[in-house]
């Protein structure tokens, strides 16, 4: 009886997957018509920027990067302020090795916007990997000073600091968040880089503390990650302080020398 109700099972998984094998094909089939209509509409010259969005996503999805990045190159230059566009053609052609034509699509961004955060970011990225750390730090340091005061002052702050730390400028990025935090007091993610900080300067107390200010500003799902990053950077310090691998020599010491009221890692308030 058990050999037939795994054989039952297993004709019944079996029957299962090739019941959706049909939906799927079909699902494809469709896909596959749809990009076969476009690729034509594009040949012809009748494919409006809509269906040219569209065929985009359907070659980036079947994985056709050389052909998303031959769409992308026109519909670039025919949308001039979404960078967006210009910034994922910059993505592929690092894929492709292009480290030239990546930069060349990123600078084109900048140019029109030079405190864009994302084409910074990515502009960092690129010039740190080819090993010009002083070019993207002059280029940071200008955007910081031309963002004052507007929205975008705050993520390049947070990439100005992130260099400041790379430079071994620790305390030149500690009073970059800092001042960030001045600025926007209700925003976590400076809150959440200092006690980042902090924390790989051993000073968890105050790296907590920022914690806790930076949980008041998120959703209650961020909170919870928060909270769970607080509870692994207390049972870390204990076990650096502690002698044995799990800690158990530190139970009856002084709860101030663990940076806390001791009962953190038992789960009691």
């Amino acid at each position: 009886m058990a050999g037939l109700g795994l054989s039952a099972v297993a004709g019944w998984q079996l029957g299962r997957t090739s019941q959706n094998e049909p939906i799927l094909n079909l699902e494809q089939q469709r896909l596959q018509r749809r990009s076969a209509a476009l690729e034509e509409k594009l040949l012809e010259g009748t494919a409006t920027s809509e269906e040219q969005m569209q065929l985009l996503k359907l070659r980036l999805a079947s994985g056709n990067d050389v052909g998303a990045i031959a769409l992308l190159e026109p519909l670039s230059d025919q949308n001039p302020t979404k960078w967006s566009l210009r910034l994922l053609l910059a993505d592929l052609l690092l894929q492709q090795n292009d480290s030239a034509g990546a930069e060349r699509e990123i600078r084109q961004v900048l140019n029109i916007n030079p405190i864009q955060p994302q084409a910074l970011q990515d502009y960092a990225r690129l010039q740190l990997k080819l090993g010009n750390e002083q070019a993207v730090i002059e280029q940071i340091n200008a955007a910081a000073v031309a963002a004052a005061g507007r929205p975008e002052a705050l993520s390049i702050g947070l990439l100005q600091a992130d260099l400041q730390q790379r430079q071994g400028l620790t305390a030149e990025a500690e009073a970059t968040y800092s001042n960030l935090i001045g600025t926007h007091p209700t925003d976590p993610r400076p809150f959440l880089a200092l006690a980042l900080l902090k924390q790989t300067q051993g000073q968890i107390p105050a790296a907590k503390q920022l914690l806790q200010r930076a949980k008041l500003y998120s959703t209650p799902v961020a909170g919870t990650v928060l909270d769970q990053i607080a509870a692994s950077w207390s049972v870390g310090a204990v076990r650096q302080q502690a002698p044995s691998g799990d800690g158990a020599d530190l139970v009856n010491k002084d709860p101030e020398a663990l940076g806390g009221d001791g009962n953190e890692l038992a789960g009691r308030s």
